[in-house]
């Protein structure tokens, strides 16, 4: 189990990392070798950090309890032993989740904080906190797949479904990626949140295309996709097929719907 004194140290960690920078006079910013937070460009420009001022001990503190998941430090120091073990790993994890994800952005802290946040805030309200962090480590933390685990390969026919076939078309062109890939890119934990917390998936996917009735719809080459089928993305399509009622087809377009809402498409 982590302890506050865990949470010291990263702070000082953090602290260390900011007073490496060196003001880079040829291109107008700073730069940072770190040894501990390798994406500190990021902290620094999400947190709204001022570089030309000053960064305190207590301020790496704060830091560091949110991207731990608390409001603020004197929230983490006065957590019980479970939720401090769920911050080490929300905040020890945190870089590993955004590359599984495939979702980059400073328009929040930590993208698996706040997935956590909703995932809690949804299924977990009576849980004391010891069964909390045996549900994070189970669904955010184990990637619950044997080594000689084969994904299934199965085939997605979207002959018949324009919108569907619009809906990737713009998703592969927009990451650069195959159809599979960019099918497998959407079934992610934050999807599966969203699905289920705002409940008009299938109103926005019937939907598509609305705001622009005169655009003629992409195809494409060949409307049969395969896919292979990892366990975690099948976990989250069945929690969306059974909770949102819907066949697996549907319930991948659910997926894809919000992935166009990220990525500025008008839903």
């Amino acid at each position: 189990m982590a302890n506050v004194e865990f949470f010291k140290q990263q702070a000082k960690n953090l602290l260390k990392d900011y007073n490496s920078r060196v003001f880079n006079e040829e291109e107008g910013f700073y730069e940072y070798t770190p040894r501990f937070f390798h994406d500190i460009d990021f902290i620094v420009d999400t947190f709204g950090v001022n570089e030309d001022g000053s960064f305190t001990l207590m301020n790496a503190q704060h830091v560091v309890a949110r991207l731990s998941g608390f409001y603020k430090w004197n929230e983490l120091i006065k957590a019980s032993e479970p939720m401090l073990e769920i911050g080490r790993l929300l905040l020890t994890n945190r870089e590993a989740y955004q590359r599984r994800q495939g979702i980059f952005t400073n328009m929040v802290e930590s993208l698996i904080v706040e997935d956590w946040k909703s995932y809690e805030s949804q299924y977990l309200g009576n849980f004391d906190d010891e069964a909390k962090l045996e549900v994070f480590k189970k669904v955010f933390i184990e990637q619950d797949i044997p080594s000689k685990y084969k994904a299934p390969k199965i085939s997605i026919d979207f002959s018949d479904d324009m919108n569907a076939q619009d809906m990737l078309k713009q998703i592969m062109k927009s990451k650069n990626l195959t159809a599979e890939k960019a099918i497998l890119s959407s079934i992610t934990q934050k999807n599966c949140v969203t699905i289920l917390s705002t409940g008009w998936a299938g109103i926005a996917v019937s939907l598509w295309g609305h705001d622009d009735p005169d655009r003629e719809f992409e195809r494409l080459d060949n409307p049969i996709v395969e896919i292979k089928l990892s366990k975690d993305k099948i976990r989250l399509l069945e929690i969306v097929m059974e909770k949102e009622d819907v066949a697996l087809e549907e319930a991948i377009l659910y997926f894809m719907i919000f992935t166009l809402e990220s990525l500025g498409y008008h839903i």
